[in-house]
């Protein structure tokens, strides 16, 4: 069994993850948005699989907790298109370099953040619902930052159903990357451990998450969140280009 090293990479990382199981707890995503940037300089090995991992428990929790507004129907479409996705991600992340891999997850950030804040009214159709479970999957696999693409199509119908439905798809779309990276050869057991001791950490975001959803003026913290990713992500690209 290989031995787990706390140190301050391990306590970095499990701070933000904390701050983003918190944020997609409240708003419906966010873990890999916020987190991502700052695990990838930290410790690159982490992503995308320790990420994953980490929002697939989220997640879980997410979902069963909103399922009286699950609408599981509506994820039918994007579940399938996330599949040619993610086939297609993986085979990217085998392919790329640590340094290819941490310019790419600051820049779907930055984009993440620009497109997020400033896209159109896209109606959650089966079209669109359809190309952003592609989209998803082919930046979830690679960089585990696969939220974006379906919040925007998604972000303007009901809070409560669009919390649930998201929830239930990142629940399925985590499961479909880690069997994507399990049969690449990039699933190993120290990362499984490594994995299993943010655990603690993203059950206390989400109960933090559940008791704030509430209390939150979502404008007003969408804001923020949305300039805190940027932040993020330009000191990570800026960190990966040094």
């Amino acid at each position: 069994m290989p031995e787990l090293l706390i140190d301050n990479t391990w306590f970095i990382a499990a701070a933000a993850l904390f701050v983003g199981a918190w944020v997609q707890t409240s708003v419906g995503f966010g873990l890999a948005v916020v987190s991502a940037p700052i695990i990838v300089v930290v410790s690159p090995l982490w992503v995308p699989i320790v990420l994953t991992m980490s929002a697939l428990w989220l997640s879980a929790v997410n979902t069963w907790d909103q399922r009286r507004h699950l609408n599981a129907k509506a994820m039918a479409v994007p579940m399938i298109t996330r599949l040619p996705g993610t086939v297609i991600g993986v085979w990217l992340l085998t392919q790329m370099s640590i340094t290819a891999l941490q310019i790419i997850v600051s820049s779907m950030v930055l984009l993440a953040v620009i497109v997020t804040y400033w896209a159109p009214h896209y109606p959650a159709n089966r079209l669109n619902l359809g190309i952003a479970g592609a989209i998803s999957g082919l930046t979830g696999a690679t960089t585990a930052i696969g939220g974006p693409p379906m919040a925007i199509v998604m972000q303007h119908g009901d809070p409560r159903e669009t919390r649930a439905n998201l929830s239930l798809y990142f629940t399925y779309s985590c499961i479909v990357s880690l069997i994507g990276y399990y049969w690449a050869g990039l699933l190993h057991l120290e990362l499984l451990v490594e994995s299993m001791s943010f655990a603690p950490i993203i059950l206390i975001g989400y109960f933090i998450g559940v008791k704030t959803r509430y209390l939150i003026d979502a404008k007003r913290f969408r804001s923020i969140l949305m300039f805190l990713c940027l932040i993020a992500g330009v000191s990570a690209l800026i960190g990966a280009l040094w």
